[in-house]
């Protein structure tokens, strides 16, 4: 691959796939397109926006799109001309999307048919261009009378979209029309709408020269063999910014063949492997997890996986080497590892590879990435420390978005002029450089003092196999904190004795401090839009399932109150008597 440079994610696209000349490109619903036609709905995209709605450099416009063809298409069509793509979640609330297009001050919107009738009256509020794409745009077998027929139903169902063109006819219109690339690659190429490192949703700014300085160093860990052939399923959308620089960019850079899908189902993800040669995974815990599930995973068909990443949460170590019992039983190749990451600093900081890895690890930084391990007041903690999540390198946002802020907002720069995004996450480094993370800073719970990390205790207890799903929050009881642990079980059976056997667990492997006082047992965990557990809603729901105090708990309580007593006893008389 060749070197980041001062290249646009387009150009960078470009020079890392022109050695291969002709291959299978993009792949939907079973139908490939080679390079040549690829590179050309991007030169007629890009030719659209630029002619058309005349769009300059620095404008914006938003993707409200799931994984497809066309958001791919898009993004390289408005990296060539310098736009900044505003990728959005495809079912964020009207209302979100009405205050994003607004606060970024976006140019126009392109949106799937099967997605927008809730947001119709945001869309025509919004006076906009819209470009609608249909599912049946690249689908060669849908291109018949069966195809036409639903999308027509669609449109009689659907309110009327005013200002809308149709995205295959905006693409014919400037097939002939080649407009000249005008990208600064440090100037920014995405606004990727998250969470930001403190919990409030910002929208996080990337350059093209930090993304593809991130893909060159993630992908040295291994390269597509046959341009064409060995083909990658995408499930995480570009709104995601694993999804885009990582299962996307590095992917397409790569010369892979990319399968996209709009939605993860398990089902279908397995028989696109039976079907393909999929050399390469790139998703979430959750997802690895659904796919183990599916009867048609184990087969033959994992024999020529080996690059797999996972990101984006925590995952659990027995969860990894039982895929990993897969890939070893058909030989593969490559081993799912964990690495670290988050959008702020262009989705990965550090990884395992297939052989440089450490169990619970969340791997060693990328080569020119520096990251170190922090306290309150930003100074550096020696190795086996937990603290913050540092991190600094030229794959780093240029800060966030916002109408009036700073054009660095949400970087920290040291006595050096050094730029650190603060990861808000917790973690320690050992003395071989492996990095261990310990739990989000702002999830810390502190009991007597004592500071209790629940991503620590929710990693053992997945090892479980009858774990389903289990988040340690923060609750009150009689004015003091406790820890309240949800857990849903994907095992019939005891559950008396499955409670026994967590807090068993929890007790030989943590301090008295983190037995939880009330276990929740649900059906299921709430989820964020990017399948995590959505923590927070938990902290703001009362138990109003089945709750279970344990024994080992009260007895904790009691200790604690008459320790309490104590230290109250003691301090009175340090004090002596009051006198009124």
């Amino acid at each position: 691959m060749v070197e980041a440079g001062d290249r646009s994610c387009y150009q960078f696209l470009l020079d890392c796939t022109d050695e291969y000349g002709e291959y299978a490109c993009v792949q939907h619903f079973g139908k490939s397109y080679d390079r040549s036609r690829v590179l050309s709905d991007i030169d007629s995209l890009a030719a659209y926006l630029k002619i058309e709605l005349g769009l300059k450099p620095g404008d914006v416009y938003t993707v409200f799109m799931p994984t497809t063809v066309q958001s791919i298409i898009a993004f390289y069509a408005m990296n060539k001309v310098g736009i900044i793509a505003n990728f959005v979640h495809p079912l964020l609330p009207p209302e979100g999307l009405r205050e994003i297009i607004r606060d970024v001050n976006s140019k126009g919107i392109m949106v799937l048919d099967l997605l927008y009738k809730k947001y119709t009256d945001v869309i025509n509020e919004s006076g906009l261009p819209i470009l609608v794409c249909h599912s049946s745009d690249y689908a060669g077998f849908l291109k018949g009378s069966g195809a036409k027929l639903g999308e027509g139903l669609i449109k009689r169902a659907y309110p009327k979209i005013a200002n809308r063109e149709e995205y295959l006819s905006a693409l014919n219109r400037f097939r002939r029309a080649n407009v000249k690339p005008s990208c600064d690659c440090d100037a920014p190429a995405v606004y990727l709408n998250g969470g930001g490192t403190t919990g409030k949703s910002k929208t996080i700014k990337l350059t093209s020269r930090a993304i593809n300085e991130l893909v060159s160093r993630v992908s040295v860990l291994d390269r597509i063999h046959q341009p064409g052939i060995e083909a990658e399923i995408v499930v995480l959308p570009l709104f995601h910014c694993f999804g885009l620089c990582v299962a996307i960019h590095m992917a397409m850079c790569n010369a892979a063949r990319i399968i996209p899908m709009m939605q993860f189902d398990a089902k279908l993800f397995n028989k696109l492997m039976h079907k393909n040669k999929i050399v390469g995974i790139v998703g979430i815990p959750s997802m690895f997890k659904k796919l183990m599930e599916e009867k048609h995973f184990d087969g033959k068909h994992l024999k020529d996986l080996r690059v797999l990443f996972c990101g984006g949460d925590d995952a659990s170590q027995a969860m990894l080497d039982e895929f990993n019992s897969y890939l070893e039983k058909y030989n593969a190749p490559g081993r799912l590892r964990q690495g670290y990451g988050l959008t702020e600093v262009g989705s990965v900081c550090s990884t395992c590879s297939t052989d440089n890895y450490k169990p619970n690890s969340i791997g060693t930084a990328l080569e020119g990435v520096e990251m170190q391990i922090w306290d309150d007041e930003h100074r550096q903690l020696p190795n086996g420390s937990i603290g913050e999540i540092a991190v600094s390198g030229p794959t780093i946002m240029t800060g966030y978005y916002a109408p009036g802020a700073a054009e660095d907002e949400g970087l920290y720069t040291d006595a050096n002029g050094k730029k650190w995004v603060l990861s808000g996450d917790l973690g320690y480094r050992d003395d071989e450089g492996f990095f261990f993370f310990s739990g989000r800073k702002k999830r810390v719970i502190i009991i007597s003092g004592y500071n209790v990390y629940p991503g620590d205790i929710e990693k053992k207890l997945s090892e479980f196999s009858f774990v389903k799903e289990v988040c340690c929050v923060k609750g009150f009881q009689n004015g003091k904190q406790i820890i309240r642990m949800y857990v849903s079980f994907c095992e019939k059976g005891d559950r008396s004795e499955f409670k026994k056997k967590m807090l068993a667990c929890i007790e030989e492997h943590f301090s008295k401090f983190s037995l939880p006082r009330e276990i929740i047992v649900v059906d299921s965990l709430p989820q964020t839009p990017l399948m995590k557990i959505d923590f927070m809603k938990l902290t703001q729901n009362n138990p109003e399932d089945e709750v279970y105090r344990p024994a080992a708990a009260l007895a904790y309580e009691s200790e604690d109150s008459t320790a309490e007593a104590k230290r109250q006893e003691a301090k009175a008389s340090a004090e002596g008597p009051m006198i009124a």
